[in-house]
């Protein structure tokens, strides 16, 4: 077989590959309960459907529970973290980076809050139900 005739080949199991893992990276997530009597928050993860020029995708990320874990984001995934800003969370704005530190197969997000001014307000784990 020659090499051109691999190409498409090649470039069809890639583009099945990537989105094979966005769908993976989708789906509810709970973390284990707070100090002090907190509650267990749950955030879903979900594509909002409108790639991107470059392949990246826009994901909904909304939790819910008690006090801290209530708030919505909506933010881009480059190569399989996301970065967004936050859209609702009792009045406090900031941003937020979720990462999956076994890649997008892994049962573990890691999600990290951020004040205005970059300062670090809290980290949090999850893990996929």
């Amino acid at each position: 077989m020659k090499i051109r005739h691999l190409v498409p080949i090649v470039s069809g199991l890639l583009f099945a590959s990537l989105t094979h893992a966005q769908s993976m990276i989708e789906g509810v997530y709970t973390s284990p309960p707070g100090e002090n009597g907190r509650g267990a928050c749950t955030l879903e993860v979900k594509s909002i459907g409108n790639s991107p020029k470059y392949g990246d995708e826009l994901y909904s990320l909304q939790s819910s529970g008690e006090g801290a874990c209530e708030w919505t984001a909506i933010g881009l995934a480059k190569n399989f973290k996301i970065t967004a800003g936050i859209v609702t969370s009792g009045g406090y704005t900031g941003f937020i980076a979720a990462n999956w530190p076994f890649g997008p197969g892994g049962t573990q997000l890691n999600i990290a809050s951020f004040n205005p001014d970059g300062s670090v307000r809290n980290n949090e784990s999850f893990a996929k139900q």
